[in-house]
């Protein structure tokens, strides 16, 4: 057998904003090369070339960030609107920030109380709802809320936990009560 087909040469790549060496780590989102001299130097890069998006249509609109051109792409969680200046600018479009009808009645956070509870969706896919004040406030909860009066407290917003025939079992959303109340189905 021939050895030097065991032979591997060792390649370093080098971090273009402090001259480290890379090094592989693993994330959540999964592999990436980050900067050895880490938290001194923040870069990092992708290793899979499955994090690109692929460029559907170029648009009219123009990036309210940097001022190059809007493209419509493909990424991993469906369509989106994003920057053509992307790496550079991360500007993305949210489609949910448009949606806001008037009709429809927000739902304060039972955390910050500042924010309102919005639907947003997950790595997967699946809807959750979280505050719009996100990062400072990461409250956030599987299901919408819904507009059921609490007997402890008065909190008038409560999250379904079950769902019968004969009844509703609810969860308040004040977090300093808690309470697990039902209602009779009517």
């Amino acid at each position: 057998m021939n050895q030097s087909l065991f032979q591997h040469t060792k390649r370093q790549d080098i971090c273009p904003e402090c001259g480290s060496l890379l090094q592989i780590r693993h994330g959540k989102k999964g592999l990436f090369l980050g900067c050895s001299a880490f938290p001194k130097c923040a870069y990092l890069k992708p290793l899979h070339a499955n994090y690109e998006s692929k460029v559907l249509k170029e648009l009219d609109a123009v990036c309210p960030e940097c001022g190059k051109a809007l493209q419509l792409k493909q990424g991993s969680f469906g369509m989106f609107i994003g920057c053509s200046g992307y790496p550079d600018c991360h500007f993305i479009f949210h489609e949910e920030e448009t949606q806001h009808d008037d009709n429809q009645e927000t739902i304060p956070c039972p955390d910050c109380a500042k924010g309102e509870l919005v639907p947003r969706r997950g790595r997967l896919g699946k809807t959750f709802y979280g505050c719009n004040r996100f990062p400072q406030c990461k409250f956030t909860l599987p299901v919408k809320p819904q507009i059921q009066t609490c007997p402890t407290c008065g909190e008038r917003w409560a999250m379904l936990k079950k769902d019968t025939e004969t009844h509703r079992t609810f969860v308040c959303l004040n977090k300093k009560c808690k309470c697990v109340f039902e209602v009779e189905r009517v």
